[in-house]
């Protein structure tokens, strides 16, 4: 009866689905389809915002999940990387849980020319503000040559 248990048990192990873990916080970058993306996941896994770039245009844009609420009626956003802001277009996409801030830089934004290793990067719109984790304007860099330089 205990080796049919062990043998079972062994067999249920073998034939149950593995669930991944899930990702965990900080920065990823990958390249797919010709699309440049860096994903900020905050301590539960969760996306929090995404930096993509796409060739040819090679436009960045910040989609931020944090701010979606705080950008309704909101026409502008300020991008922060350490001592150096600008002002750009901003709306938002989706609803509810959903509703996303997304910001379109100009190719070749020359905020990244002040990039320094320690630097924060921040999104602000109505006055509230989401400072994104550390490496954030390096994994910024990243995505832009990944996409210029395609």
């Amino acid at each position: 009866m205990r080796k049919s248990l062990a043998v079972l048990v062994c067999v249920a192990a073998l034939v149950t689905p593995s669930v991944a873990p899930a990702q965990g916080a900080g920065w990823s970058y990958a390249y797919t389809a010709g699309v440049a993306t860096a994903t900020e996941r905050d301590d539960s896994g969760r996306v929090t915002s995404t930096i993509t770039c796409r060739p040819p245009t090679g436009d960045i844009v910040i989609t931020d999940y944090t701010l979606g609420r705080a950008g309704r009626r909101a026409s502008q956003a300020a991008v922060r990387i350490g001592a150096m802001s600008v002002n750009v277009p901003a709306s938002v996409s989706g609803r509810g849980r959903q509703a996303a801030l997304v910001i379109n830089l100009p190719q070749r934004p020359p905020i990244l020319a002040a990039v320094q290793p320690a630097d924060r990067l921040s999104v602000t719109v109505n006055n509230q503000t989401h400072t994104f984790r550390e490496g954030g304007p390096a994994r910024m860099r990243e995505v832009a040559y990944g996409c210029w330089g395609s």
